[in-house]
C-alpha cells in the first residue's frame, strides 16, 4: 500500500501523519505498520517512529501483536457510520435540553472555549491539530453538561472518546476550520437565547457535516492510493 510521503521528522508530526492515513483508511484495518519502511519513507530516524506507535497504541488507532509487530487496529466504515448516527441523535438533544436548562456558568464555558478556539486558529501551536481536537471536545462536552442530564453525559462521553471519528480536524482545511468555530458560536447563540429547536438544528447539521467530510475524505484518499498502485 502507498502513501504520499513527508518529510517531517518529530513524534508529534510523525503520529499525525499516522493518524491521519489510519483515519482516511489510506492504512485500512489490519495493515502492519514498519518502522523500517516508515523511516525510509520519512528520512527521519525510528526514534520518533516508535514514539508517535506508543501514543497511537494509547488511543487505539494501531495493536502490538506478537509476532505480527505493529497492525491497524479493526475499524470499518458501519463503525463510523454508527458513532457518528449516535452523535447526531444524542447531541442534538443535549444542545435542545442546554438550551433550557442552562446557566451563566454553563455560558461562559461555551464562550471561553470559543475564545480559546478563535486564538488557536488565529495564532497556532506546536500541536496545532491535537489541540483543536481537545478544545473541541471539551466544547462538546460543555454542551451536554449544560444539559444537566448524567446519563446524556455518559452516553456523550463514550461517544467522544472513539477518537477515529472525533479526529477529524486532522485533515480540515484553514476554512473548514474557520466554519467549524462559526458552527460553535451559533450554536452558542442559541443556547443563550434558550432557543431549543435552533439549538438541535445547529449541532445536528455541525455534527453532520463533519461526517459527510469524513466520508469524502476517506473516499479520496483510497481512491488516490488505488491510483498511485497502478501508476507504479
Amino acid at each position: 500500500m502507498t502513501a504520499p510521503a513527508s518529510r517531517r521528522g518529530s513524534a508529534d508530526d510523525v503520529y499525525a501523519l499516522l493518524r491521519k492515513r489510519i483515519t482516511l483508511g489510506v492504512y485500512g484495518p489490519n495493515f502492519r505498520l514498519k518502522e523500517l519502511s516508515l523511516s525510509e519513507e520519512l528520512g527521519i530516524s525510528r526514534t520518533p517512529i516508535r514514539a508517535a506507535f506508543q501514543r497511537l497504541e494509547q488511543d487505539g488507532f494501531i495493536n502490538a501483536v506478537p509476532n505480527r509487530g505493529v497492525i491497524v487496529a479493526p475499524w470499518t466504515d458501519r463503525d463510523n457510520d454508527e458513532v457518528f448516527d449516535l452523535r447526531i441523535q444524542l447531541e442534538s438533544h443535549g444542545a435542545a435540553l442546554a438550551a433550557e436548562r442552562r446557566d451563566d456558568e454553563h455560558l461562559a464555558s461555551l464562550q471561553q472555549l470559543n475564545a480559546e478556539m478563535g486564538q488557536l486558529i488565529t495564532g497556532g501551536s506546536e500541536d496545532f491539530r491535537s489541540d483543536m481536537q481537545d478544545i473541541n471536545r471539551r466544547f462538546h462536552e460543555a454542551v451536554v453538561r449544560a444539559a444537566c442530564s448524567p446519563r446524556l453525559a455518559q452516553m456523550v462521553q463514550g461517544l467522544l472518546s472513539t477518537r477515529r471519528v472525533t479526529g477529524a480536524f486532522f485533515f480540515y482545511s484553514d476554512d473548514e476550520f474557520a466554519e467549524s468555530l462559526e458552527d460553535h458560536q451559533a450554536i452558542t447563540r442559541a443556547i443563550e437565547r434558550q432557543n431549543a429547536a435552533l439549538a438541535r438544528t445547529l449541532m445536528e447539521s455541525h455534527i453532520r457535516v463533519t461526517w459527510e467530510r469524513l466520508q469524502n475524505q476517506r473516499k479520496a484518499a483510497v481512491r488516490a492510493d488505488a491510483q498511485a498502485a497502478n501508476d507504479q
